[in-house]
């Protein structure tokens, strides 16, 4: 996790826990106010009533407001890598399973982190140079994941050769990232009905010859 700047690392400091907790406060209403008004619509003053500080404290913790938006980014992206690890047998098994599989991993995560991962989607490309660089590393480490899994189904003969793989893998992306358009918490699809049938379009998009 990114250090806020002027955060003692002191492990004798009694209250160290407490500035960790408050920290954590500060970031999860930075969360829920860019979701809500976006990252320009919310303001320090905002985040700093949310959690009961006056606005000059809050900068014990960061320096700018973009301090909050990258903190924000890359605890989503640590969360999105751990979606990227398989076991032996579904890192063995053929293209459409490890798809799948992984549709649906990547479901249950945007549902139960739904507000940072949106926000983290929707707001990266507002961060300046350097930070911007260390998230689209990341984000390719991501997209990088699909793309080998669909090349696996090229060479394998499950999926369709003429595909263009990264084109492709930008697609599942561009489809899941679209997700909480259409299904609410409180949806008639449960969120497995929900995953399997965006893994069935994608499968069959790339002209999967496999069944589940």
């Amino acid at each position: 996790m990114p250090t806020p700047p002027n955060r003692s690392h002191n492990q004798g400091d009694p209250h160290r826990l407490d500035r960790e907790e408050r920290w954590n406060e500060i970031i999860r209403a930075a969360a829920s106010g860019f979701y809500e008004r976006g990252y320009e619509g919310t303001s320090l003053q905002e985040v700093a009533d949310a959690v009961g500080l006056l606005k000059g404290s809050i900068y014990y913790y960061i320096k700018t407001k973009e301090d909050l938006l990258f903190e924000l980014v890359v605890r989503a992206q640590k969360i999105a890598l751990e979606s990227l690890a398989e076991d032996d047998d579904l890192a063995r098994s053929p293209a459409p399973v490890r798809l799948r599989a992984f549709i649906d991993r990547w479901m249950q995560l945007k549902e139960r982190e739904r507000d940072w991962l949106i926000v983290a989607e929707r707001e990266f490309q507002r961060l300046t140079t350097d930070r911007l660089d260390a998230v689209k590393a990341n984000r390719r480490r991501i997209s990088t994941f699909v793309e080998e899994i669909i090349a696996q189904g090229v060479a394998e003969g499950t999926f369709d050769a003429t595909l263009d793989v990264s084109q492709c893998a930008a697609m599942v992306f561009e489809l899941m990232k679209s997700s909480h358009l259409h299904r609410r918490p409180n949806s008639r699809l449960s969120l497995a009905d929900h995953s399997a049938a965006y893994a069935d379009f994608a499968l069959r998009g790339l002209g999967s010859t496999l069944d589940r």
